[in-house]
């Protein structure tokens, strides 16, 4: 039997609601996991009177609790934190942060297969003096791994990130060979060993306009990425640089099972345009299972029981297709 946590997120937007409203839906289909939420007890509460749960939980106050658990749904109890709904405060950020690293506890602790973490305000986590960029470098730094990826996943369009959440004019400076390579290995055995894909084909995208055009609009696709391309092509099918606008515009992603593109917005905008709302964020490259929905806490709707769930569904049921994927491959790496 599988074990599934969802975090609350930030208690102030759509996480508790929608993570409710997706385990009235899963929970008596798929009788065979276990499902633990970490929740502040008063938010439970809240969310609960809005969304009325179709389940029955009991309630866990320790990872021995937890693991112990005899139905199917437990709730991992936090202390109350005060609510303020539709607004970033210390108290929601605290919360949201307390329940990401019970999560990690519990995944740490063989207790959990995966986690599903719902969306998070960086600026109210930001405010309990917690500095880190986002949920992905978050579960980096608590595994220790320094080579991850942040991808986006979905039916019509699997995308991958070099960079992350930092300042557009950082992203040339922060391009290397090596850097490059590691990340791009991260994705193809992503694809190979959670996504079980045969074969895999990527495409990467040129960091400038028209792709450098040989030079003369910068020099890094020249120096740094087709050289990376050609070398990894003797082992994995891999195409590019491709400049972007055409790239999308030809709909040249529905040839690869992924594009890898060097900073947020060159992907996540094409990739949110396709699937809004229902694609999912996942923590590639670490030993534990992370993923979550790809939107944010939707503070202008919190508290009116209107959030769509459907992203954190489609969250949920990667989840679970990597946990059995990652049992049927346990060796792990392709390349």
């Amino acid at each position: 039997m599988n074990t599934f946590v969802f975090t609350c997120g930030d208690i102030n937007g759509i996480g508790p609601e929608i993570v409710l409203k997706t385990l009235n839906k899963i929970s008596h289909l798929n009788k065979s996991s276990k499902y633990i939420i970490i929740f502040p007890g008063n938010v439970y509460r809240y969310a609960a009177g809005i969304i009325k749960p179709r389940f029955k939980l009991s309630v866990a106050h320790s990872l021995k609790d937890a693991f112990n658990c005899k139905t199917r749904i437990c709730m991992v109890e936090l202390p109350d934190y005060r609510m303020n709904i539709g607004k970033p405060t210390k108290q929601s950020g605290g919360a949201s942060y307390k329940s990401l690293e019970y999560s990690f506890s519990l995944l740490k602790n063989n207790i959990a297969d995966a986690v599903i973490t719902a969306p998070v305000s960086k600026t109210a986590i930001y405010l309990t003096g917690i500095n880190f960029p986002g949920q992905t470098e978050m579960f980096a730094h608590w595994c220790g791994v320094k080579n991850f990826v942040m991808s986006f996943l979905s039916d019509k369009f699997k995308t991958a990130l070099y960079t992350i959440h930092i300042p557009l004019n950082n992203v040339s400076k922060l391009l290397n060979k090596k850097d490059l390579k590691d990340k791009i290995k991260v994705i193809y055995n992503m694809l190979a060993v959670d996504l079980e894909i045969m074969d895999p084909r990527i495409a990467v995208l040129g960091l400038n306009p028209h792709a450098g055009e040989s030079g003369i609009i910068g020099n890094e696709e020249k120096e740094i990425i087709t050289p990376v391309i050609k070398s990894l092509s003797r082992k994995i099918k891999i195409d590019g640089p491709f400049s972007s606008d055409a790239f999308f515009a030809n709909r040249i992603f529905k040839n690869y099972d992924l594009v890898f593109g060097l900073y947020h917005d060159q992907v996540l905008i094409p990739f949110k345009y396709i699937n809004y709302g229902g694609g999912v964020n996942y923590s590639a490259g670490l030993p534990i299972i992370r993923t979550s929905p790809d939107h944010g806490t939707a503070y202008d709707i919190a508290g009116k029981g209107i959030a769509d769930e459907s992203s954190m569904i489609q969250a949920y049921n990667y989840a679970r297709l990597i946990v059995r994927n990652r049992k049927k491959h346990v060796k792990g790496k392709v390349i």
